[in-house]
This record gives structure tokens, C-alpha cells and sequence, in this order.
């Protein structure tokens, strides 16, 4: 199927590795434009924002380089180091991308702070501001391009914690509660601005292992809950990225027209909910 992708132009927050990666090059090989952005927070030492309120890329990059070296044999892909925790940073990067693109057709949201610290105060604002208020951010900085395309399309990364329970820690409270609105927040805005022919849906993976992630750290660290949660899936393993990524690129393409306000869940069956 031609999912009619080529020339659009597209941006990806998160995508320097894991399923935002996989997105994005979904996107590439289907001859879309792309902008990324990326950036690791480091614990070990605070990051440093300097007066232009940019972050130092020594400290927060999250091997953009790398990433956009290897994006680049697949097409026409830019990046930059952006905090998605904060408004204005999102914002001048969407803005600063759909000036170099030319304009901008479609608009995938996947930052994750994942929780944040457990408990804490500071790591639910984390989670608040990563996880909702950066899809807020686009949102406002996207919608008057969307304008002008004729095919617009925001999709949103949530997550199966948004509507099943498997939190091990505190920090899955912050984590759950964050995709859960995010969904509420996509069906607003697909209601809203459907008549203007902007498409809004969200993606919700299930454990989907990557390399370094989070689910590579459970099978070395937790593997009791690890095997339990193996257990849950109906084939046995976790989802690959390239798996959600296929999900993503359809549902964001004119050939997903008469798809709105959708959660579509991508878990190889592992949430047990009838879906009615």
C-alpha cells in the first residue's frame, strides 16, 4: 500500500533512539521530510541552560549526531537538542523545523519522561511537563501550518499504562496518569478540529524492548517481574519498535483519512480488557 507519504513533511520529538527512531525512519523510507529532536537526561550532574534558553549539547544530547548520520542514508532528516519539559524550547524547535521544511503535514508526539522519580514532587512536574505539556507545545506551534496542508495528522505516543495496570514502583503512577490524559487530550482536540480537516489519534504501545531502554533494563535488573510480564503476552516476547512504528505511519497518512480521535493500542495482546 502507498501510504502517500512522500514529500509530507513530518516532525518527531524523542527520536534519536527506541521507538521515536524507528518512527521516524519509518517516515524516511517512505520519502517524507523529517525533523527530529532528542535529548538524555543526565542525573549525574545538572544540565545547564544558557541565555538563549538552549540546553548544552555536550551534556544533553542523546547521540543525535549518530542518529542523524545513520537517518541520513535513508532521506532528508534534520535535528536538534531540544527539552521537551520545556514549552519554549519545543516550541522554537517546531517552529524553527516547519521554516526549514517548508511547511509541515504531520506532527508525531513520543517524549516520555517515564515517570520521573518516584513520589516526588519534582518528578511528577517532570512527567507533567515531558509528557503533556510538550504535546501542548506542538500542538500550538503546529496547528497554523496544519493550516495549510492538505492532509494534517497529529499523533500522539501514549501507552497501554494509560488504560491497563502493570506499574512496578511509584514512579508507573506519574507515568499512567500522564498517557491517560494525553489520550483524553487527543480526542478534544480530534473533535475540535476535524471540521478543519486536521486528523488527531494516538498510538498506545504495550512493553516494547529496546536496546538500553527500559524494558533491556527490567530484563537485567527485574527479571522475576520481567518473566511475569513475558507471561502476559500471548507470543511469548515484547514488541519491537518497528512494530509500533508501522502502526504510526499509517494511522498519521491520508490513507487513514476516516481515522479520528482513535487509541489505537499496539501490545501484541497483552492487555486483557474486551475492547467493545
Amino acid at each position: 500500500m502507498d501510504l502517500e507519504l512522500a514529500g509530507r513533511k513530518v516532525l518527531v520529538t524523542a527520536a534519536t533512539r527506541g521507538v521515536g527512531r524507528a518512527i521516524a525512519e519509518r517516515f524516511l523510507r517512505e520519502g517524507a521530510s523529517v525533523a527530529i529532536c532528542g535529548r538524555k537526561l543526565r542525573r549525574d550532574r545538572p544540565i545547564v541552560r544558557n541565555p538563549a534558553n538552549e540546553f548544552d549539547n555536550d551534556l544533553a544530547s542523546d547521540g543525535l549526531e549518530e542518529a542523524l548520520a545513520a537517518m541520513t542514508q535513508l532521506g532528508d532528516v534534520r535535528g536538534s537538542v531540544v527539552d521537551c519539559s520545556d514549552q519554549v524550547q519545543v516550541t522554537r524547535w517546531a517552529e524553527q523545523s516547519a521554516g526549514e521544511m517548508g511547511g509541515l503535514d504531520i506532527v508525531v508526539s513520543s517524549a516520555s519522561a517515564l515517570g520521573g522519580t518516584a513520589r516526588t514532587r519534582e518528578g511528577w512536574d517532570l512527567s507533567y511537563n515531558t509528557d503533556l505539556m510538550s504535546a501542548v507545545a506542538l500542538w500550538n506551534a503546529a496547528y497554523p501550518h496544519f493550516l495549510k496542508s492538505d492532509a494534517p495528522s497529529f499523533v500522539q505516543v501514549s501507552s497501554v499504562a494509560a488504560v491497563e495496570y502493570h506499574i512496578h514502583g511509584d514512579s508507573g503512577q506519574a507515568y499512567g496518569a500522564m498517557k491517560a490524559a494525553l489520550i483524553n487530550y487527543m480526542f478534544s482536540l480530534a473533535q475540535q478540529y476535524m471540521e478543519q480537516g486536521i486528523r488527531v489519534n494516538c498510538v498506545s504501545p504495550g512493553p516494547t524492548f529496546v536496546e538500553g531502554g527500559s524494558w533491556d533494563f527490567i530484563e537485567q535488573r527485574m527479571p522475576e517481574y520481567n518473566v511475569e510480564q513475558l507471561a502476559r503476552q500471548p507470543s511469548g516476547r515484547l514488541g519491537r519498535p518497528e512494530e509500533i512504528a508501522d502502526v504510526v505511519a499509517f494511522l498519521a497518512s491520508p490513507r487513514a483519512s476516516w481515522v479520528i480521535g482513535e487509541n489505537v493500542v499496539v501490545d501484541g495482546g497483552y492487555t486483557k480488557h474486551v475492547k467493545f
